[in-house]
């Protein structure tokens, strides 16, 4: 027999937040019934109205705020209530950290029944400004603000997207997670851009120049580098624009042009035009030095990816004498970082990209002693038994795989291959405790999990586990 709902789709409910879930939904009660609340806080007290309802939970939209939550800062974004990227930005950073370092522990122990050690949070070195990346959308299609609208004109926006729109931009003229410089460069272009009159790409019609502005820069080196991408291979359209930032901004070194004219929403171009500079800008990961292409893979928090990198290879204890696998490698980051105290370290990649740049990275750096393979992990070890005979058995494996987490048939291989130590790094938890669970069955303890905040502000959260063969 069916439970009744107890609640009623937009019927209006007075809730208390106790808790923040995994994605940063706030969780309130009614009679054990589970109501997801966006935008919410632990500790406020709620008028809500219910825009879903299911048979074990229902989600719910802030109506009205009756009490507020104790941890509340004042965010210090204008654009906070209707751009969706930060939205922790109204928390104390310890609660942040408190709140993401229980939803760990709610899904390996409570969820996961694992018994396992889980560290406090590592906190991000740097609060505002830590992004060395920062994609702007054009579009045509301009999202009305509920405070603080601009008033710019509604067929004119750069900036991001509204939630859960792919047509709706909202337009900014600054976001808080790129340093000064890298606004102030944003802001001239955008005045640039109106000025000169570009036309703006909209995502309905497939019409319009200018699809998005991407602006990278070398946290150790300085360097910048702004991308603009087009949906027309007609470059000489953006000569005015770049003769205009380029002797007010000296940290520009390079610019280029991609030309997308595909109807999908991403910034990598079929094609692409060096307006000026090398095409390339430079950073590092601790000692390693980088070449970073517009379309190459580089970590976007350059100073939290040396703390992660950091603790991965003190959970490593490496001697010099190990053979390190690094299971889906990238573009070698991590491999090449522990080279530094392996004797030998293996990457494994499917991406083809990404294994080049591996293998460059690793020449440039005159590192020796990583070797890279072109490898779909889903199926790689059964189709290539002699190979993996043939290579030496690894003493650790480091696996940091996409969202989705091990494919199955991959961790039975990786069971088999038995390496004494296993590191499992990932951003969802939710599909690092499956996998990890999977391994515990297999013979692996679970040692410890340490929490590491990349992205303050925003819900995400990387782990780092350490697995030992029992």
């Amino acid at each position: 027999m069916n439970t009744p709902h107890p609640v009623k789709k937009n019927s209006i409910h007075e809730v208390t937040i106790e808790s923040i879930a995994f994605g940063g939904k706030g969780i309130a009660r009614l009679n054990d019934y589970v109501i997801f609340v966006r935008n919410s806080l632990p500790g406020q007290s709620l008028r809500v109205k219910i825009i879903k309802r299911k048979s074990h939970y229902a989600e719910a939209i802030i109506e009205e705020i009756l009490k507020e939550s104790p941890h509340y800062t004042p965010p210090p974004c204008p654009y906070f209530s209707d751009c969706g990227g930060c939205s922790f930005q109204n928390l104390d950073y310890t609660t942040q950290c408190q709140i993401k370092e229980q939803q760990i522990r709610d899904v390996f122990v409570h969820l996961g029944k694992l018994s396992t050690t889980i560290l406090p949070v590592k906190g991000a070195p740097v609060l505002w400004g830590y992004r060395n990346k920062m994609e702007f959308s054009a579009g045509t299609e301009r999202w009305f603000m509920k405070e603080n609208d601009p008033g710019t004109p509604r067929d004119f926006a750069l900036g991001l997207h509204a939630p859960r729109r792919f047509d709706k931009i909202l337009d900014i003229e600054s976001c808080l997670l790129q340093d000064d410089e890298s606004n102030a460069l944003f802001q001239e272009i955008r005045k640039e851009v109106k000025k000169e009159g570009l036309s703006l790409y909209n995502a309905r019609t497939h019409e319009g120049y200018l699809r998005n502005v991407v602006i990278r820069k070398g946290y150790h080196t300085g360097e910048m580098m702004v991308n603009f991408v087009t949906r027309d291979d007609t470059p000489e359209q953006l000569t005015p624009v770049v003769e205009h930032i380029l002797p007010r901004f000296p940290s520009v070194t390079t610019v280029v042009n991609n030309i997308n004219d595909s109807l999908g929403m991403t910034a990598f171009g079929q094609k692409e035009w060096r307006l000026h500079g090398p095409g390339i800008i430079h950073d590092r990961i601790g000692p390693i030095q980088y070449e970073i292409s517009a379309n190459s893979f580089f970590q976007t928090n350059t100073s939290g990816a040396e703390q992660l990198y950091s603790l991965v290879e003190d959970f490593a204890e490496l001697t010099g004498h190990e053979t390190v696998w690094d299971l889906y490698c990238g573009t070698g980051s991590i491999a090449l970082y522990l080279s530094q105290k392996a004797n030998e370290v293996l990457g494994f990649e499917m991406i083809r990209d990404a294994i080049q740049n591996a293998r460059q990275n690793a020449e440039k750096n005159h590192i020796s002693n990583c070797h890279f393979f072109e490898a779909n992990l889903d199926k790689f070890f059964q189709k290539n038994p002699d190979l993996i005979q043939s290579l030496p058995a690894p003493d650790l494996a480091v696996v940091d795989p996409p969202r989705a987490g091990l494919h199955p048939d991959f961790i039975q291989q990786l069971i088999h291959l038995a390496p004494p130590k296993i590191i499992y790094v990932s951003c969802n938890p939710a599909t690092q405790a499956r996998d990890s669970a999977l391994l515990v069955e297999s013979g692996y303890s679970l040692d410890k999990i340490q929490p590491v905040d990349m992205f303050p502000h925003t819900p995400h959260i990387e782990s780092v586990a350490l697995l030992t063969k029992t």
